[in-house]
């Protein structure tokens, strides 16, 4: 009991400290994140992009559940980065999940010019209503740049404003709440055309 609330008074300061960063209050409960790694097969071995994870709550649920994945997370908020690691180093899981304390922008252009194979799943909970219009389209786009054919995008939010945006690059969206969540949310899942 005592280290949830820490944990759950780190993620506070810390979204207090820098808000445009952070979505929420608290960190993601285990009803969303059960749906935002659904998709992601337990066997799959490739790697899975996670922008925005927090204090790595996600991160270590989708490690656990996929151990042969290898997880880049990518987290703008140090404080936040570094509760990440150190969640993940303390449940031994560090070895297959490497945390880059950037922003999602950097990290997608970057890997877009890479030569790197791309991601078959990109997941974020980077709150998209604290950025604006124009930098919400721009990071969709970037994120369907770099994900591989077929591959899925997986966004949750406390609203559905962001929805048109979303749907403007990935024609086959989906959505689906997860109202247990404190506060309610929404996952959207994205799939990118296989042409």
């Amino acid at each position: 009991m005592v280290k949830t609330l820490a944990t759950y008074w780190n993620f506070l300061c810390a979204g207090l400290a820098n808000p445009e960063h952070t979505g929420a209050v608290v960190p993601s409960q285990r009803f969303l994140i059960s749906k935002m790694i659904a998709p992601v097969p337990e066997s799959y071995s490739g790697e899975v992009v996670e922008l925005g994870p927090g204090n790595g709550a996600l991160t270590v649920r989708l490690a656990r559940r996929c151990p042969a994945a290898r997880i880049l997370a990518c987290e703008i908020n140090p404080a936040l980065a570094r509760d990440c690691q150190a969640k993940l180093a303390s449940a031994g899981l560090d070895n297959r999940v490497k945390v880059i304390c950037d922003s999602a922008e950097h990290l997608l252009t970057d890997m877009a010019a890479s030569r790197k194979p791309a991601p078959d799943f990109v997941i974020s909970g980077i709150p998209l209503a604290n950025v604006s219009r124009e930098c919400t389209r721009s990071l969709v786009g970037k994120i369907h740049r770099c994900l591989a054919k077929g591959g899925m995008y997986i966004q949750f939010q406390h609203s559905l404003l962001d929805r048109k945006t979303i749907l403007a690059r990935f024609p086959r969206l989906r959505t689906s709440p997860a109202f247990l969540n404190f506060p309610p949310a929404f996952v959207y899942y994205a799939r990118k055309d296989r042409a």
